[in-house]
């Protein structure tokens, strides 16, 4: 049946001070560079120089104002375009001043992100810390966090996006410091701080907690996170302290930064290393390039899933393709347009996949969800790379690969409309119950394709399943669904035990 077409969902700042001299000799100062009128008090450096300050208070200085630089130009444009030359511009440093206080730009990052994640974190466990109810301290807690994103807008994009376009450094170091705070949550929940078992309930409640916070702040809608605390709230306490034996998941560890990326081949990829036959063709214009795009965004996906978004060349990409440099630029004008046109095959077809087969088990929506998630699933195994660029990579590439993102996980959250006609009754489903389960159950696909896990995700589809329908259909409905064969796959292992919630 052919899937339906989606539609998603739809101050002034002060001049700056005239340049000062920081740091050097007498006879050799070093020089901090103007700022844009735009850079405002936050940027303007201490006086320094003959006025006697401590050097340490001045290096500290130096080092907020590049982190403040950092949060405000990822904001803008991804880590990826961020340049160093622009964090000392912003700043007020001089490039050798930046190289005294930061050995490269993903040290910065760190430092960045670590100093919003410090304060997030003591924001969030200060209001936890109350002697309410467990569930109002839980709203209590999120309405600390929600606070916080709406007023400092730029810095929870850092927290929530930034760190996806970031090196491997970056990137191991926000993964570890994840992993503590679910250990620490797991341990106040359930009393579990080792391993999830296979249990991905805090993973899910997490990642539809950063997903909502996502897509506010990429439509510039931050104003209304705070609002939004209580329904989270009540989406988070839909689900039980534990799974059912029977749904538990393969355990979700996570790759080292050591080890080197394992993507398997997919018949799209062996594709696009072939070309059509050279010489006179009968073929109309339109198909020969159709094919030639079909094989420079496969050709885009496979290098980016082997070695990342930093090694993508226009050179490699038209080798791998089997197309000259000119053909290329005919199709893309950048790398960059060959990754957006990538990413958006990738994830438009999960999409379509994913809504055949709902559309195939209506009205039985329930099993539609089900079958609907096995798809997506399927797809991801069956197309390692593209996957790995839709839900990996191009989520924090650049601002345009997370407005895409943001349309297409909107796209989903439609097809949970039937949902809120599902619960028991006096089960009121609060209405960001849909986006969440849509943004928790995809940071799972993110983390099992990150750690290159990704053939143990036919596993997981049976608890996955059950996170998306146990808000809607409450936890014993939701897992004797989840551990119904789906039509057209495999049957889901089966743990043993207890299948009730």
């Amino acid at each position: 049946m052919a899937a339906r077409k989606v539609t998603p969902k739809p101050s002034r700042r002060d001049r700056p001070a005239p340049a000062r001299t920081t740091g050097g000799s007498p006879s050799t100062p070093t020089v901090e560079p103007a700022a844009p009128p735009e850079s405002g008090k936050r940027y303007r450096p201490l006086p320094t120089g003959m006025h006697g300050l401590d050097p340490e208070l001045v290096k500290r200085d130096q080092r907020e104002r590049l982190r403040n630089a950092m949060v405000e130009l990822i904001a803008q444009k991804g880590y990826q375009a961020v340049r160093i030359v622009d964090l000392a511009k912003l700043a007020r440093v001089s490039q050798p001043t930046f190289y005294s206080l930061f050995g490269d730009k993903e040290e910065l990052f760190v430092s960045a992100y670590d100093e919003v994640a410090g304060r997030t974190y003591r924001a969030v466990i200060e209001a936890y810390g109350s002697d309410d109810s467990n569930a109002d301290r839980l709203l209590v807690a999120l309405r600390a966090y929600a606070e916080l994103a709406a007023a400092e807008p730029e810095a929870m994009s850092l927290l929530v996006l930034g760190a996806f376009g970031a090196g491997p450094k970056a990137l191991e170091h926000r993964s570890g410091s994840l992993e503590v705070l679910e250990r620490n949550i797991r341990a106040g929940r359930d009393g579990r701080p080792a391993g999830d078992g296979g249990d991905l309930t805090v993973r899910v409640i997490l990642g539809g907690i950063r997903e909502v916070t996502a897509a506010r702040l990429v439509r510039k809608r931050e104003s209304e996170l705070p609002q939004l605390a209580g329904e989270l709230s009540a989406w988070a306490s839909s689900y039980p302290r534990h799974v059912a034996p029977a749904l538990l998941a393969p355990s979700m560890g996570r790759r080292a930064a050591s080890d080197s990326r394992v993507v398997p081949a997919s018949e799209r990829a062996r594709r696009a290393e072939g070309r059509l036959p050279s010489g006179r063709s009968d073929l109309p214009r339109e198909a020969i390039v159709a094919n030639q795009q079909e094989r420079i965004v496969d050709a885009t996906a496979a290098i980016v899933a082997e070695k990342g978004l930093a090694a993508l060349t226009i050179p490699e990409i038209a080798r791998r393709a089997s197309v000259s440099h000119q053909t290329f630029y005919d199709i893309y004008p950048s790398k960059h347009d060959a990754f957006l046109g990538a990413q958006k095959v990738g994830m438009h077809q999960a999409l379509t996949m994913g809504v055949q087969a709902w559309e195939a088990q209506m009205p039985d929506w329930p099993r539609a969800i089900a079958a609907g998630m096995r798809a997506v699933i399927d797809y991801v195994v069956s197309e390692p790379a593209h996957a790995h660029l839709s839900i990996v990579d191009g989520f924090g590439a650049s601002p345009e690969t997370i407005q895409t993102r943001d349309q297409i996980l909107s796209a989903f959250a439609t097809y949970f409309d039937p949902g809120y006609e599902q619960p028991p009754k006096g089960v009121k489903v609060p209405p960001i119950a849909a986006e969440a389960v849509v943004g928790g159950c995809w940071q799972v696909l993110h983390h099992y394709i990150e750690n290159d896990r990704i053939g143990e995700l036919p596993g997981a589809a049976p608890q996955m399943t059950y996170m998306l329908l146990t808000p809607f259909l409450g936890p014993k409905r939701a897992a004797k669904v989840a551990l119904l064969p789906v039509p057209g796959a495999k049957p889901p292992p089966q743990a043993g035990g207890d299948e009730s919630a």
